[in-house]
């Protein structure tokens, strides 16, 4: 017996194509959907505002939807201290608090979580502002380490900047084709923040919006960009700032590799 051989005309295999096509869209869509979270879309105040005036209430839009008894804010002061609010009545995209007690001038950190109301998926985050008057950062003194990123090295240097905020900075060992550099943040209560950088003007890049306001450990993860490299290049630090003096240090296996 013959084998069956399936033979497409050409408007058989145009059909084929389609529908081929179709359900590659249909899966994509549904896994876009499946991973679905809803992040700050606007905030009141603005990430890294200064403020002259105490704000009346803290508020973040976000791009979707969320579950209003899931999703929370907390405001922190500069000692880490959770700062007494009274959550207000939103709905839909929005969540706001409204301090309860005196605010005064310093630098704030807004701790958000939410809920998306489309599958339930939890994102965390955070952002800070300052309030005029008093200090605008936590970060006294300077700490620099190396680590590894691919076939990089990569140093980050944690200091303050001229206004007191904080300044994180990274070099690379070799710049070649660096097209971008960003900086992951994350600490287990604040959930994980990736911010862009900005070049330093002379050969690195800071990220100095006073993203690091309160003291304790970090998580930062320099990562790298490169034209014609498919894999990001990523290295790894782990450092605190001391509640009492504002000195920034780096854990024993960066401080290995201090320059």
């Amino acid at each position: 017996m013959l084998p069956i051989r399936h033979t497409l005309t050409r408007a058989g295999t145009a059909k084929y194509a389609i529908a081929s096509i179709a359900a590659l869209l249909s899966v994509a869509s549904s896994l876009d959907s499946a991973s679905a979270h809803s992040y700050p879309q606007a905030m009141d105040p603005a990430p890294d505002a200064r403020l002259d005036a105490a704000p009346g209430h803290v508020g973040i839009t976000y791009d979707s939807n969320i579950v209003q008894s899931g999703s929370s804010m907390v405001l922190l002061d500069s000692t880490d201290t959770p700062v007494p609010t009274h959550q207000d009545p939103t709905s839909g995209r929005q969540s706001s608090v409204l301090p309860i007690a005196d605010l005064t001038p310093g630098p704030y950190t807004v701790a958000w979580t939410s809920v998306s109301a489309d599958d339930g998926h939890t994102a965390q985050g955070f952002y800070t502002f300052v309030l005029n008057g008093g200090p605008v950062g936590i970060i006294d003194g300077q700490a620099q380490s190396q680590a590894p990123a691919a076939d990089l090295m990569a140093t980050l240097t944690v200091t303050s900047a001229p206004d007191g905020s904080s300044l994180l900075r990274a070099d690379l060992s070799n710049t070649t084709g660096v097209e971008r550099v960003r900086v992951q943040l994350s600490r287990p209560d604040l959930g994980v923040d990736l911010l862009d950088t900005k070049s330093s003007g002379d050969g690195g890049w800071i990220l100095n919006n006073n993203e690091v306001a309160v003291p304790g450990a970090w998580h930062a993860q320099v990562i790298v960009r490169r034209t014609n490299v498919v894999d990001d290049a990523k290295g790894d630090f782990d450092f605190t700032v001391d509640s009492l003096t504002g000195a920034p240090a780096f854990a024993s296996a960066n401080a290995a590799n201090s320059n």
